[in-house]
């Protein structure tokens, strides 16, 4: 339970005002960029996040495989106990879930606790892989089956050319490149328990879009609004999902020059990611170019990708710099008391305790590293890109 960047419609005064979108986006951003908590003023209540549990539940999974100490293990059990009750597909076959407990409005996107998103699907499904592994679990397996059934049923759009996965069942007109390479990245992690050639076309077609969207420089758009030909481009956390995706299908491609074509857009897109993203001393820019303020979310996914590339290509210049994010990170944005912060500016931090967007995802990139540098050879259990 805690607070969410994002939570500013779950308080009692928002309920009044839900047909005022604009004012809507106003209660959200205020909420997401002041340095004081406005919750309680507000009525907005501490919440569960079922993204949380997935990536607390995958943390816990890599702290048992490293020590084995039981404890992690009773914590990864529980959480995921409590993300495989939270599942909304009808299709008992199925699973899915949504990200966020709460109503959240932009101009152009809308997610709500009752509308599963790729982001929850596909976060929950790497947790039950990895449960799997670690655990020997054979439910779990099974439960990342649904998901990636629902994936594929509810989210795919597939032509002979191209395909792309949606943000949500109800998201038209829109390619988000991001969700895409997530999707990639689950399919990586089913392939390794058994080869599929329909996931492999379809892996190798979603690589393909993303390789044909990709900047010169090696940066990618967020998304792209299929009728107009307009790209939206914020350049932050999200071109870390599509490393992670590209890198952790790259030994699944069967075709060669796709193969030579995908590893050359990582090597630009770990280029760009590293050079421009992030400074020498291991900060990263909020979206760049903009510089402030400097984000929990980007420095946890900098750890995590650069560890899966040190994974993936036992480079130790990846897993030197992945060290360099963490020890920056837990020297400037971590509380004494344990937990991170989520903003820092120019002389001063916002140090409101968000669950899912600071903790749990720093949780989950420090576990990560922990697990890279503590099993260091490709026939250790417990790893799931």
């Amino acid at each position: 339970m805690g607070w969410d960047p994002y939570d500013g419609l779950s308080g009692d005064i928002s309920r009044k005002f839900t047909d005022k979108k604009l004012l809507n986006i106003l209660m959200i951003q205020t909420n997401l960029y002041s340095p004081i908590n406005l919750r309680p003023l507000f009525g907005i209540q501490k919440g569960r996040a079922n993204k949380a549990l997935a990536l607390f539940s995958r943390a816990y999974l890599y702290l048992y495989a490293l020590t084995g100490y039981e404890e992690f293990k009773i914590e990864a059990k529980y959480l995921l106990k409590e993300l495989e009750e939270q599942n909304i597909c009808y299709d008992s076959h199925k699973f899915s879930c949504a990200s966020y407990y709460f109503p959240y409005i932009a101009p152009k996107h809308y997610l709500s606790h009752s509308l599963p998103d790729i982001i929850c699907v596909t976060e929950s499904l790497k947790s039950f892989v990895t449960a799997y592994e670690v655990l020997g679990t054979k439910k779990h397996l099974n439960l990342a089956r649904g998901a990636m059934k629902f994936l594929r049923e509810d989210l795919l759009e597939m032509s002979s050319d191209k395909a792309y996965f949606k943000y949500t069942p109800e998201e038209e007109g829109k390619i988000v490149f991001n969700v895409s390479a997530l999707a990639l990245e689950t399919m990586s992690s089913m392939l390794k328990h058994r080869f599929d050639n329909n996931l492999v076309e379809i892996g190798e077609k979603v690589t393909r879009l993303l390789l044909q969207h990709q900047r010169s420089d090696g940066a990618w758009p967020y998304s792209l609004y299929i009728n107009s030909g307009i790209y939206y481009w914020q350049i932050d956390y999200h071109q870390g999902f599509i490393l992670d995706g590209l890198v952790a299908f790259l030994p699944y491609i069967q075709d060669k020059n796709l193969k030579d074509e995908s590893l050359n857009a990582i090597e630009k897109g770990v280029s760009f990611y590293i050079t421009r993203q992030f400074s020498k001393e291991g900060w990263s820019y909020y979206r760049h170019p903009i510089k402030y303020p400097i984000d929990i979310h980007n420095q946890a996914q900098g750890i995590i990708t650069l560890s899966k590339l040190y994974r993936a290509f036992e480079e130790s210049k990846y897993l030197n710099f992945a060290e360099r994010i963490a020890e920056w990170t837990i020297k400037n944005m971590q509380d004494s008391s344990g937990y991170f912060y989520t903003h820092k500016w120019p002389g001063f931090v916002n140090k409101i305790p968000y669950m899912r967007w600071a903790q749990a995802w720093m949780m989950l990139a420090l576990t990560t590293l922990l697990f890279v540098e503590g099993n260091d050879n490709e026939s250790s259990h417990g790893w799931t890109n």
